[in-house]
């Protein structure tokens, strides 16, 4: 038998983590609220583009935070009519850059008391079914005894752990479309100034958590490079997994990227395709000793 045989599967030690945590799987209940923080700034074509695909669904509810500088794009908020989703509030001037915008988008949807927080992006545009997709990950993470805190439906090969039955345990996520359990986003709000990771901090990571080897090049380049630091939503999945809370992705993805500046076309190519479902482990295990 083989040394990687031998070692624990990803679910096994997770199963481990949560129980350390103390954390329970949950999935939505009909009374539960959805709050969504949709964040825009300038570009307001794709603002239009985006909205049209999110109000394809109903159920939840959008707070609109804003940081257009040019008239056209401040203008914009609350002029759009929606269909499906519910506009609750919109909110001008909201500066500090993306994490700015974010922990002031997450904070303002746990005011409101929403049982799950997202965020989405106006450079995502959403497939027909989307929101409820998102909201099965959670029940088919549970049905795993796996504790979902983060889900998202804009799926990216290059950033799974292990391909499950309609959903991926994955390693990254990021900011532009995700969805939080309200303590997950409680968590990530609260330690939102740890969140910074390298490459390096990224890979030694997960090497001491799952016993895997992420082989990663330097994610703020496509072509690769030196051990930069990371922007923060890399450090989302990380201290979930740290706290009992995995995040896991859609099997397909049902979301895209769009206004992609050049030299990012790659991530076109590295959507989650339907015939991942029960593809298994991804990543190679670590066969380096523990330090």
């Amino acid at each position: 038998m083989s040394e990687s045989s031998q070692q624990p599967t990803v679910l096994s030690i997770l199963h481990q983590i949560q129980k350390l945590a103390g954390t329970a799987c949950r999935v939505p209940q009909a009374s539960d609220r959805v709050g969504f923080a949709f964040s825009s700034k300038d570009r307001p074509a794709l603002t239009r583009q985006s909205l049209v695909t999110i109000d394809s669904e109903g159920g939840f509810d959008l707070i609109w935070n804003d940081g257009s500088n040019e008239a056209e794009g401040r203008d914009l908020p609350g002029s759009i009519p929606l269909q499906n989703a519910r506009l609750v509030e919109v909110n001008h001037d909201v500066r500090g850059g993306p994490d700015g915008a974010i922990c002031f988008g997450l904070q303002r949807l746990l005011d409101h008391g929403y049982d799950y927080v997202g965020l989405i992006e106006n450079d995502v545009v959403l497939a027909p079914g989307w929101f409820r997709r998102l909201m099965n990950l959670f029940e088919l993470a549970a049905a795993d005894g796996v504790v979902c805190g983060a889900a998202t439906i804009r799926s990216y090969r290059g950033r799974v752990i292990e391909h499950r039955s309609g959903y991926s345990l994955n390693w990254g996520t990021g900011a532009g479309m995700i969805l939080f359990s309200r303590p997950a986003a409680e968590i990530i709000l609260r330690q939102y100034p740890k969140l910074c990771m390298t490459r390096a901090s990224m890979m030694h990571f997960y090497e001491r958590l799952f016993r895997l080897d992420l082989r990663l090049a330097d994610l703020s380049k496509p072509d690769g490079g030196g051990d930069a630091w990371l922007t923060l939503d890399w450090g989302y999945s990380p201290m979930l997994y740290a706290h009992g809370y995995a995040s896991v992705g859609s099997i397909p993805s049902l979301a895209g990227d769009i206004g992609l500046p050049p030299g990012c076309e790659y991530l076109a190519y590295d959507y989650v395709p339907a015939d991942r479902n029960n593809a298994g482990l991804v990543l190679c295990r670590s066969s380096r000793p523990l330090g």
